[in-house]
């Protein structure tokens, strides 16, 4: 569009020098004619270039976002990262619970040196002390996997973020859900299975267990 607007003014200016001059046109007009011809030239060959570059930025642009919404922001940010975050509150919940029971049997073993003849009292009392220091990982343990929990938090803002960036509103469902079966139902991925421990509140208690097993008698 830019080049047929510089061609038709020089056209122009071509014919205003004929009308005016007739055949007898100066040198330093033609170069004008020619100058503006160039110069038309030259602007056109900057716009074709910006032209291509923003097709080639569009180009990568949509390519990022493709790449972008593989990695399935969304289910980064609304599945993923909220489970990580739950497997760690229950490390720290376990480590406790872990710190607690050796804590209570320092306490125990210090009674039970203090009851026994003195021979076997500083040994038992050592014991104790030891098991006291030993239960400290606790804290260590539980200051690190906060700063975890605060980094998986801040990436999961970010990555919410992002998906609402690019319009990603998809959630993957959990692999760990997914159950796969033959022709005739057997379960083939059953060492999929196999997750470890279950969290709080989550598989079956105790007397359910014994219920299923009970039916098999």
């Amino acid at each position: 569009m830019v080049k047929q607007a510089a061609t038709v003014s020089i056209e122009d200016r071509a014919a205003a020098l004929r009308e005016g001059r007739g055949d007898n046109v100066g040198i330093d007009e033609i170069a004008n004619v020619v100058g503006s011809l160039v110069r038309g030239k030259t602007h056109d060959d900057e716009v074709e270039k910006i032209a291509a570059e923003l097709r080639e930025l569009l180009a990568y642009i949509g390519a990022a976002k493709g790449e972008l919404i593989e990695m399935q922001p969304k289910s980064l940010s609304n599945r993923d990262i909220p489970d990580a975050g739950e497997q760690l509150d229950a490390i720290v919940k376990s480590t406790e619970d872990a710190a607690e029971t050796i804590m209570d049997a320092a306490e125990a073993v210090g009674q039970v040196a203090s009851e026994v003849p003195k021979k076997h009292s500083a040994k038992l009392e050592q014991i104790s002390t030891d098991l006291f220091q030993a239960s400290s990982f606790q804290d260590l343990t539980g200051q690190r996997i906060t700063k975890v929990t605060r980094t998986l938090a801040h990436l999961e803002e970010r990555l919410n973020a992002l998906a609402d960036a690019i319009g990603d509103e998809y959630v993957a469902p959990d692999p760990d859900e997914v159950i796969e079966r033959d022709e005739e139902g057997v379960v083939e991925n059953d060492t999929d299975l196999l997750h470890g421990p279950q969290l709080e509140g989550e598989g079956n208690s105790q007397a359910e267990i014994d219920a299923i097993l009970a039916s098999f008698d």
